[in-house]
Formats: C-alpha cells, structure tokens, sequence
C-alpha cells in the first residue's frame, strides 16, 4: 500500500509539471465520461432500473394474446391502438374490462393482490381555493395503492371502502397539484377538490418521488376509486359493461406461487369472461401472457429508447475518440521521457515497476475525469431532459443517480485507463536501459509509428461522427427553411374547451361564434379564425371520397380540418379559385367544402374542381373553392390533399383560435384570457403558444440530434487537432539535429516546414480514406431520420473531408513553423 501511495504522489508531481497536457486529458475525458454517464442515468431511469414500491420483483403486469389483432369496440379499439405489441409472433394486449378484473380478483389463484388501473389518464377541469384548471386523473381499484406498494406522503391512500357505489368520493393527489393548487398546505387533507361537476375530498398526498406504473404515459396529478368513474366521465357506464375494454391489470405474486398454474387460471377465467362479450368470438386463440411489472407499463418508451441508444452510441464514440487521442497523447509524452525511464531501468525498477507507475498516472487522470464527468452529467442530463421527455410526463420515470450510474461511471473511469493507458504502460515498462542511456538527445528518441496509427484511426471515427452531424445539421437547417405555404409571424394560438368547463354553457353552437367576436375586438388583433386541429398538429383522415359524376373513379381519402370564415387570410393561405366559407353557408344550406390545389391534382387532373360535387360520411358536398398547398400534420409529411369544411356546418366543441396581430402575439395573452373570464370564468385555459413557437417544439427531437451531435463533431476534431499537434510537436522534437543540418546545408525554411505538414496531412487523408466509407454506409442506414438530403449528401462529404485537411494544416502549423525557424548552431549544439 506504501507503494502504491508513492506512485500515486509521484504520478501527481509529473502531472502537476505539465498541467496543459493534464488540462487537456481531464477535460476530455469529463466531457466523454460525463456524457456517457448522463445518457446512462437515462436509460437506466426509463428502461431498467425498477419501480421504486415495495418488492417490485413481485409485480406481474396481464396481457391477454391472440393470432390476430380483433375489433373490440369503441374504448378497446382505442386503447388497443396504444396497446398492441407483437411477441413471439402472438399479439397481446394490456386493455381488459372491468367484470373481467372482478374475475381476476374473486377466483385467480396464486396472487397476493390484484389491482387495476385505467388505461392512460382523463383531463379534467378542477377548482380549489378558488383556482380553476386542468389536471389529469386516473381511476384505480380500491386496493391499488396497497397491491402496487406505494405509500403516501400525508394521509391515507384510496382504500377498498372506498371503491364502493355508496362510499363518499375521495381523492389522493400527487406532490406536484399539492404545490400547484395548495400550495403544500398541510391542511390540504379533508379540503373539497371541484372535479368537473363532483366534489371530491382529498384523503392523501403522495411523496415528491413518487412514480406511478404508466411511467411515459401522460403526467397523473389525482386517483380516484373507480366507483367514481360516472362523476369523472359522465354519460358512461363502464362498470358493468363487458365489452368496454379500459383497464390495465397488474398482480402481486403470493409467496411460493406456481406462475404456470397461475396463467392457466388467468386464460381459464379470461375464456369465461370473453363468452359474455360480443368480440369473443372474433379472436382467434386468445391467451394470457405473465410479463416483469418491476418496470411498470412499457407505455411509450419504445419511442423514447431508440433516440437514447442512439445517443448512447454518440457519446460512446465520442469517449473512445478522447481515449485514442489520450492514449496518442501519452506514448509521445512517454518517448519524451524515455531517457527518465532508462535510468530508473538501470538503478533496478523491473517492468512491473515501470509498466505500474505509467498506469497509475493514468489511473489518476481517469479519476479525476470521472469526478468531473459525473458534475458535468447532471448538467447535461438537465438539459436533455425535456428534449427526450414530454415534460407534461417527466414526472413518471425515476432519473436519480443512483449505485447503478455510479457504478457505471467507476467502470467507464476503468475502461478508459485501460484503453488509453494500457499501451503507454506497456512502452513504458519494456524500457532498454541501454538503448535509452547510449544517445541522451533528442536524436535518439524512437520513432512513434504506433502514435501514428492511433492518430489515424482517431481521425477516422472523428470523420464518422462529423458526417453525422453534418447530415443532422442539414436536415434541421432543410426543416427550419421549409416552405409551410403559410404565414407563421404574429400567430397567437389559443385553445378554447367550452366542454371542459365547471359551469355548464349555454348554446353551445353559439359559444365559438360569440367568442371570436369578443376576442378579434381586442386592441392589436388583425384577424381571428378557428379550426378543429392546428395546422402541424393535426392529422384527421376524412373516409373515403367519392366522386358522383365518376362512380367507378377509386375511393380516396384526404386530411380534414374543420375551419371558420376567414381562415386562410388569417394563417396567409391564398385563396387561388372560388370563395371563402361565409354567412350563405348554414346547417340549412347545401354542404360545401374548400380542397386544396393538391387534392384538385389528385381528384380532378383534366378539369377544373370549382363546382364539382363529392361524396363523404354519406353526404354530397360542392366545392367552392381552392386554396395553395400548405403542409399539414407535420412538417415531414409533404404535401397531402386536404378537405376543409365549414364550422357552420359541422359543429366542433373543441376549437383552436389563431390569432394574428400587429404585435407581439404573446403580448395579447393577459387581454385574451380577461376576455375568456368575461364569457365564463370556469373555463381553464390552458397551453396558449405562438405559431412559431409550435414549429420550435415539433422540431424539438431533431434540433436535440442536431445539436448534440453538432456540439460533439466540434470536440472530437478538437482532439483530433490536438492528437496531430501532439505527434507533429514530438517529430520535430525528435529530429531538431537533422533540421538543424539540413539549415546549414542551404535548406530554405519551407523545404524544412513542408514534411512537418505532408505527414500531417499524410496521416489525415488515411484517417478520411478509413472513415468515410464506414460513414457512408451509416448514413444510408440512418436515410430515414435526414429530410432534403440523400446519404450521400456532397455538401457534407466535401466540408467534412475540407474540415479534417483544414484540422491537419491547423494542428502541423505551430511544429511546422517551430521547424522552419530552427536555429542550425543553437540545435547543433545541443546534440
């Protein structure tokens, strides 16, 4: 141990001798093992590490199987659209009905505890303390809180008596609208909480660190028993309906159960409960398949977890580049020291000796880049954060450094000391005394050919992650410069729920008429409409279109917005043939629709579409007019035909208000939600945006790639100009006599300076030789992630392989220029 702690004390004074180089080498390895380290801690937080509830091994989440993908009716159909997935060739299923759940309660064997869930949560309007707005709530079974094995911060949880029709209503509410609506009053407990049109007590609070089984899913902020379900959602009974499929079941498994003889009672009361439904009989082979709950629901992680491997890889990529360059970096500073070694060699230090005290400076070095990495990861993770989570879900996944992160960084730390520390070690401890002793100048130092081979490969994987970056930089810049076919400056967009309001509203029909009046009388305001969906939002397909005049023309479909009068003038859509929706279109009058000019190309490319008569839901509707191409439902998706129809006659609740003004569209928030509060003031309103900042948060994913790549591709050419430097600055060193002879013998500055910066570029142009190929192929595999550009992009090659010459001339410049103004006496003197 004393001798360890020598080495570590003598390894520290040399470091602390050459602080750019340990500057340089702790930096580089911060940032590579801090970005490791802070992808990791996402990964572990949202796709391995377990559910922080008691026992989390016992839990079992129930799917039900089958061959084929069956219609289940109006909810099962709708949660099957987010609960399908495929295993082993089986598709399963995690949406079952509520008898079905007492079946599983009242006779499945082998089960401690079995609890449910509704699938996903409900918005609601709430009001406390005389505060309305939304929340999300999730109905639970009686025994939810206790199967699942969490408990509450203050408070009880919803218990089983709860769950029952007579029982009064109650609620347990999250940390998060404890703060927001109470203001972490302790006395919140017994306080009514207004949930749509029930009054509900809150009987718990749960902790800050609380994370519920739907982790990914939208953020919960209350449970309520699900003997509640007619207050949250009126008009529906669920409870006693066999054939509406909208719960998510999990077990706790009872000590020593027989989980095969436990999934044959759960397919034996699954088959009993499917022959009391209409779709029994449309599926085919159904099963019941056991699956880990330690994780909770797999509800919208597969989306999240392939852009973290993703970046994992990066950041991987990033780090072995940094230890390359470290590794390059060492063995010139150890063939610098060379004649330092050969005299310990000579005074009797073995070759463990030595190979031990060069893998201790490397071990320190790692150290302290580990300790500075895991800071530098909470900054980074910080800022990822709501890049690859919804922050309205962020809530729900556990991303605390825990002993897994900690141990992965020690590990990471651990790698890189072998990986750059391993071969300079192993130089260093096959040190010749004699060889080393013999010539103690410059000229004796050895060459450093394996110096040259890291270097190359360093430039190699640089060129990898530079093509890379610039692909995803040029799809972002493609994306951003994208013509929408409208005008995004100035656009206020408001969302408007009358539905969603604690007081009922009268005529309805009449409240977004009224409404838009109110609001296009503010100061400032230019123009108002309304649609159904907003313009990169929405996405609704109308059925199949018919053309009367052409009955065996093929059915197509279009998209579909619902809009009022003066839409396009607002959103700076041209109106190209015909007239606007206006007062002449009513419930009474002929049904009437606008097509764009792609859905004229589509649907009548010989003939004019003014005039024209469509069929649709059953119904023959004219054409009045026809407007530009804009994109709609995502910037990616291109032009699509589109079919817009008049809120005149058909009715939406829910609405977006596009505001244009002559000011800044924020600006005119406070004035909106006065004139909102004026109309009804239980009406919340909530997630008022601009236009522009809508394009921003839709582009949110490929801005975080662009980015990050982009900020990674600066620092590993960074490291490879360092790497260059590093060999370039140890060649000149090494060969100061020859160029000092090669000066007296009559040799011009330049003649000395050039083969400084051809093996410069030398090593650069093998590295892009080796590199680019693998990054081509790369891309090809990544063609669908770019917009606008092919793989093979030429901008990116040529600036790539500029970028790395440009690198190669940078780095060889100050040795080159050292040489150039090598002093032939000064330097013959010195050897």
């Amino acid at each position: 141990m004393k001798t360890i702690w020598h080495d570590i004390r003598y390894g520290l004074r040399q470091l602390r001798a050459s602080p750019g180089f340990t500057a340089v080498a702790v930096l580089s390895l911060a940032l590579g093992i801090g970005a490791n380290t802070a992808i990791y801690s996402m990964i572990n937080g949202i796709l391995l590490k377990s559910l922080p509830v008691r026992n989390p091994h016992e839990l079992r989440l129930i799917h039900w199987t089958c061959h084929k993908k069956p219609h289940l009716g109006k909810y099962g159909e709708f949660a099957g659209d987010y609960g399908w997935s495929k295993y082993h060739g089986w598709f399963h299923c995690g949406s079952f009905s509520y008898p079905a759940y007492r079946d599983f309660v009242e006779q499945a064997e082998g089960f401690s505890d079995v609890f449910a869930f509704s699938y996903g949560t409900y918005p609601v309007t709430i009001s406390a303390r005389g505060a309305v707005s939304k929340a999300n709530g999730q109905m639970v079974s009686g025994n939810f809180f206790k199967g699942y094995g969490a408990s509450v911060l203050i408070g009880r949880p919803i218990a089983p008596e709860d769950d029952q029709p007579d029982a009064d209503p109650v609620t347990v509410i999250t940390y998060d609208l404890w703060e927001r609506v109470f203001g972490l009053d302790p006395n919140a407990l017994g306080r009514p909480l207004a949930l749509k049109d029930a009054v509900f007590t809150v009987v718990g609070v749960l902790p800050r660190r609380y994370v519920g089984p739907e982790a990914g899913g939208r953020r919960t902020d209350f449970y309520v028993p699900m003997a509640a379900q007619s207050l949250l959602i009126p008009d529906e009974e669920w409870l006693a309906s066999d054939d509406t499929w909208w719960l998510q079941i999990m077990g706790r498994l009872a000590p020593g159960a027989n989980e095969v003889r436990l999934q044959t009672s759960l397919e034996r009361l699954f088959g009993n409960a499917l022959r009391r439904t209409e779709a029994g009989a449309t599926i085919d082979q159904p099963g019941i398949l056991l699956q880990e709950g330690r994780h909770g629901v797999v509800m919208g992680r597969e989306e999240i977890a392939e852009p973290l491997w993703f970046l994992q890889g990066v950041v991987g990529l990033v780090l072995l580049i940094a230890c390359t360059n470290l590794a390059g970096l060492l063995l010139a500073r150890g063939a610098g020291r060379q004649q330092e070694m050969a005299v310990r060699a000579a005074m009797g230090a073995g070759w463990w000796r030595l190979t031990r005290q060069s893998l201790t400076e490397s071990m320190v070095l790692s150290l302290a880049g580990a300790c500075l990495g895991l800071a530098i990861s909470l900054w980074i993770k910080a800022g990822l954060r709501d890049f690859v989570i919804d922050p309205s879900s962020n809530q729900h996944f556990n991303l605390r450094i825990d002993a897994s992160v900690l141990m992965f960084a020690l590990t990471v730390g651990v790698i890189t000391t072998l990986l750059f520390g391993l071969l300079p070690a192993l130089r260093a401890g096959s040190t010749n005394p004699s060889a080393g002793l013999k010539d103690g100048g410059t000229c004796g130092a050895p060459r450093l050919r394996l110096g040259k081979v890291l270097v190359t490969a360093q430039v190699g994987m640089s060129v990898l992650l530079v093509v890379v970056a610039g692909l995803l930089c040029r799809t972002l810049i493609n994306l951003c410069q994208t013509d929408l076919g409208f005008d995004t400056e100035n656009i206020l967009l408001v969302n408007i729920q009358p539905l969603e309001s604690l007081s009922e509203v009268e005529n309805l029909r009449q409240f977004h008429p009224t409404m838009r009046q109110r609001i296009a009388a503010i100061p400032g305001v230019r123009s108002v409409a309304i649609s159904n969906w907003t313009l990169l939002r929405g996405a609704m397909r109308s059925p199949d279109i018919s053309i009367p005049a052409r009955p065996d023309a093929e059915h197509r479909e279009a998209e579909e917005l619902v809009i009022s009068g003066k839409y396009f003038a607002t959103m700076g859509i041209n109106l190209l043939a015909g007239r606007d929706f206006d007062d002449r279109d009513t419930r009474e009058s002929q049904p009437v629709v606008i097509v764009n000019a792609e859905f004229g190309r589509l649907f009548f490319p010989d003939e004019s579409p003014i005039g024209q008569f469509i069929t649709a839901y059953d119904q023959q509707y004219q054409i009045i007019g026809s407007c530009s191409d804009h994109s709609y439902g995502g910037i990616r998706r291109g032009v699509r035909p589109v079919l817009y129809l008049p809120y005149s006659q058909k009715w939406e609740p829910d609405l977006t208000y596009a505001i244009r003004s002559v000011l800044p569209p924020l600006s005119l928030v406070p004035a909106v939600r006065k004139v909102v509060a004026q109309v009804d003031r239980n009406l919340p309103l909530e997630g008022i945006t601009t236009q522009k900042l809508a394009i921003k948060k839709s582009l949110a994913q490929e801005r975080l790639f662009a980015s990050l790549c982009g900020s990674f591709a600066v620092l590993v050419v960074l490291l490879s100009c360092i790497g260059l430097y590093g060999i370039m600055a140890y060649n000149v060193a090494r060969r100061t006599g020859e160029m000092g002879i090669r000066k007296a013998l009559g040799a011009r500055p330049a003649d000395v300076a050039w083969p400084v910066l051809r093996g410069a570029l030398m090593l650069t142009i093998i590295g892009v030789a080796i590199g680019l190929p693998i990054a081509l192929a790369l891309a090809r595999w990544m063609r669908s992630v770019f917009f606008g550009i092919g793989p093979h992009d030429p901008v990116t090659m040529i600036g790539t392989v500029g970028m790395m010459i440009a690198v190669a001339v940078l780095a060889a410049w100050i040795p080159a220029r050292r040489a150039a103004r090598v002093d032939p006496m000064v330097a013959l003197r010195y050897e």
